[in-house]
């Protein structure tokens, strides 16, 4: 189903892919094979795909957007009542998420984002653009700043704050972030201009930048419990 002007899509599942590089709106919730859009897109309800979600214009949608596939944004996307997909969600444009994210493959950020909500993957949660986390963080493993050094050349480097703790059953690198609770990790690297204001946990290893800043000395533990995201 292709629109490349102006078209509306009323409440219902569509056994199709929907592709639109026009104006689109979405009255109630929509049910679909796929999604991609390259133009503007408004949705008032909840958008579930079965497949893969590609925005790279402006997208707006005032309920939640669910998914079985990826999710890509690379415009100018706002979603007012979280995200939820089996797949990878990547963006590399401007994201506001209204909830928690949860992506069990994977999440990735390299634009600009700010979730109202937690963050919640089986796998990586990388971040490397300007982030804004409003709840607690939880993933196998969990990176904040770790590419803003490639290529023997330095990049820009980005603010990254989260409002809660921070929980990797594996390996945990922050740089130049601020985080307002605990941080828990196998393997924990703690690096320069970082501020954390809460307890740092950490099981085999703990590296600690000089120019990082902790309000408490590092605690070794035996294990990383468990602890409930905020969704």
């Amino acid at each position: 189903m292709k629109f490349s002007g102006s078209g509306s899509l009323s409440k219902m599942k569509y056994e199709d892919t929907i592709a639109s590089s026009g104006s689109l709106r979405m009255d109630g919730d929509i049910e679909c094979l796929g999604f991609r859009s390259s133009g503007s897109a408004r949705g008032e309800g909840n958008l579930i795909v079965h497949g893969n979600f590609k925005s790279s214009g402006s997208f707006n949608l005032n309920g939640a957007l669910k998914g079985d596939g990826n999710a890509k944004s690379s415009g100018s996307a706002t979603i007012n009542k979280g995200i939820n997909i089996k797949g990878v969600l990547e963006n590399s444009g401007s994201l506001r998420v209204g909830g928690g994210v949860e992506a069990t493959q994977g999440i990735r950020f390299s634009g600009s984002s700010r979730v109202d909500g937690g963050l919640n993957s089986d796998e990586i949660i990388e971040i490397d653009g300007s982030t804004t986390v409003k709840g607690d963080i939880k993933a196998k493993k969990v990176l904040f700043g770790s590419l803003t050094h490639y290529g023997g050349k330095k990049v820009k480097k980005h603010p990254y704050k989260v409002f809660g703790n921070i929980f990797a059953a594996d390996d945990l690198e922050l740089i130049n972030t601020f985080v307002e609770k605990d941080v828990r990790g196998r393997n924990v690297k703690i690096g320069k201009r970082t501020e954390i204001m809460g307890n740092v946990y950490y099981i085999d290893t703990i590296e600690i930048d000089p120019k990082a800043t902790l309000a408490h000395d590092p605690i070794q533990i035996s294990e990383v419990p468990e602890e409930k995201i905020q969704k």
